[in-house]
């Protein structure tokens, strides 16, 4: 009886949910400055988790939902490739001065803004004026004065078809920054805001217009008829886009709810995980994306059990890294034993060198470390079951090899503070998408001293990582992350399982949606039945 009551409860809670996300879809906009006129156009509903909390691109509260809407409105002079390389959107070429400070960009033409006006280098310079100033929302500041990447000392624009930024010194992740899709440098006329400065919405040259939206409910996005497409082939936010239908990003809070709109036929696509997707049915498809995020075991270096590097070649001798992946993932994930992720331009032959097991090296290296039997604790949570799930079997291998592990279930934060404060043995752990394998190694690699949640303090990987701070050409900066991809193995300060891999569950009424490693739904080049 008591199970009937509480199913009842559970499905009364998921109606409410979509009640809450479906109901009075055409209602009156918050924001809404126009009416969209009605259009024979197919809708593409999307769920998403939450409602985005702002309109401006790197806004201070935006969200991932944020992204999500944005990258269909607005553009930057460069994209983000599948493989996470710059290719070119507003711009369509670009050359770097010989002392690698200026950025010289030629704009492409014909471009026109929402509202119909011609985009030019000075809505490049306002734009980036606007963005970067005082009273800006802006929250991504210092990726340009210098704080935390580029710093741009001047914007000039020679004509209307050329915009150059100089930067202080040479820093080879700008076009990158500019790419970025959390933080964007996007090119937006200045009718996106009021007299006073004040923001309205994004005016943008993307193939959608922002026409409605409608807090905590939904975002509603329509074609913009004036968008040409680029000629390239699409890959990642670059190349050709083509708008064909209206896209409507829905706020379904809940998990379950967002797979029960989705069967029944109440939206076209959500974003899942391996927990919560449905049975085969030819209603649907999963799109498997390859991500970017990593799924790593931390060991810390300063711990006195794990101090000898003997200690740590044990542990990593003693998993079957390969087999953990696939039985993890439903062979949806290979063992990357790099932080290079394998969607990366950058991925080498190299970077697939790992650690094979190998009980009888394990039990010589536990005795070069004069290891006696003492138990290791291994941080974990429940709020992320992949990564459960990693530790349990991580623990259970340990113990057959004889090193002795116990779990030690956190809730998240709790662990998320032992990370920075660097306080753990051992932790199951993942590190989210890097668009560019340097902005890894730079979050690993560091004086525990100074900065407690580094995991790897080699003065020589550092000086590595340093030397191609300036370095753009791929080649040079490949050779110097398979270098420090052999340090890393040499010096184990962390172990790698794999990329996390996402899934987007897709109606079988929409054509050409594709995945991609950053996992941000694209719906241009997408049709609808």
């Amino acid at each position: 009886m008591t199970s009937k009551v509480l199913r009842g409860k559970r499905a009364l809670m998921l109606s409410a949910a979509l009640a809450g996300a479906l109901t009075g879809l055409p209602g009156l906009s918050q924001t809404q400055t126009q009416t969209p006129a009605s259009s024979p156009l197919p809708e593409i509903r999307y769920a998403e988790g939450s409602g985005t909390p702002t309109s401006v691109p790197g806004g201070r509260s935006r969200n991932t939902s944020t992204d999500n809407v944005l990258a269909h409105v607005v553009e930057s002079l460069v994209a983000l490739r599948a493989d996470m390389s710059v290719g070119p959107m507003l711009a369509d070429s670009w050359t770097l001065s010989d002392d690698k400070r200026s950025y010289t960009f030629k704009l492409r033409q014909g471009v026109t803004f929402h509202d119909g006006s011609p985009m030019t280098s000075s809505d490049v310079k306002w734009t980036y004026g606007y963005l970067t100033g005082a009273q800006s929302e802006y929250a991504c500041k210092n990726l340009y004065d210098g704080s935390k990447g580029a710093k741009v000392v001047d914007v000039q624009t020679p004509d209307p078809g050329t915009v150059v930024f100089t930067l202080d010194a040479p820093y080879a992740l700008f076009l990158d920054q500019m790419a970025s899709v959390q933080c964007p440098m996007p090119v937006l006329s200045p009718k996106s805001v009021d007299a006073d400065g004040k923001w309205i919405k994004p005016i943008g040259t993307g193939p959608y217009v922002l026409a409605e939206w409608k807090k905590e409910q939904y975002v509603l996005l329509t074609p913009y008829a004036g968008y040409v497409p680029r000629s390239e082939a699409a890959s990642g936010m670059a190349g050709k886009k083509v708008a064909s239908a209206n896209v409507r990003f829905v706020v379904i809070p809940d998990a379950a709810a967002q797979k029960a709109a989705l069967m029944a036929g109440q939206v076209d696509a959500y974003n899942a995980d391996e927990d919560n997707l449905p049975a085969k049915d030819p209603r649907w498809s999963i799109v498997t994306e390859q991500g970017l995020d990593t799924v790593n075991l931390l060991m810390q270096t300063r711990a006195p059990l794990l101090s000898d590097v003997n200690m740590r070649r044990a542990i990593a001798l003693a998993l079957d890294f390969p087999a953990i992946a696939r039985a993890l993932n439903n062979g949806q994930a290979a063992y990357n034993p790099s932080l290079v992720p394998i969607a990366s331009v950058y991925y080498s032959e190299a970077d697939k060198a790992g650690y094979e097991k190998n009980l009888n090296e394990v039990k010589r290296l536990l005795q070069a470390a004069n290891y006696r039997g003492e138990t290791l604790k291994l941080q974990a949570n429940k709020r992320y079951p992949y990564l459960y799930r990693v530790a349990v079997v991580t623990q259970q291998l340990l113990n057959k090899a004889g090193i002795k592990t116990e779990l030690d279930m956190l809730e998240w934060g709790t662990q998320v503070t032992n990370f920075r404060e660097g306080k753990f043995q051992l932790m199951a752990f993942a590190y989210s998408a890097r668009t560019e394998p340097a902005l890894m190694y730079r979050d690993v690699i560091g004086d525990k001293s100074r900065t407690p949640m580094a995991q790897w303090e080699s003065p020589e990987a550092a000086a590595l990582l340093e030397g191609i701070e300036a370095e753009s050409d791929t080649a040079t900066r490949k050779q110097a992350f398979d270098k420090l991809h052999a340090l890393m193995l040499r010096d184990t300060p962390l172990l790698m399982y794999y990329n996390k891999p996402g899934y987007v569950v897709v109606s079988s009424q929409l054509h050409g949606f594709t995945g991609w490693p950053l996992r941000k739904p694209r719906f241009f080049n997408v049709t609808k039945n």
